[in-house]
């Protein structure tokens, strides 16, 4: 019954990629607060910077280190 249970919620769940997350949730953040720069780091080697430029656009850079 348990399994289940768990079962269910990861299936209920909705992951985003990490690409996503930057340019969707980050960046809608970051307008809402009128910020003119964010970066977001995970811990696992996922980095993404959001940033205003003078012209008023948003520059987004997203990083990814991997150890092989």
């Amino acid at each position: 019954m348990a399994q289940e249970i768990l079962a269910q919620d990861d299936a209920d769940t909705k992951k985003v990629s990490w690409e996503a997350f930057i340019k969707q949730d980050v960046l809608n953040f970051m307008m809402t607060h009128n910020l003119q720069a964010i970066t977001v780091d995970d811990g696992a080697g996922k980095k993404g910077v959001v940033k205003r430029t003078a012209k008023g656009d948003f520059s987004v850079q997203i990083t990814s280190n991997e150890i092989l």
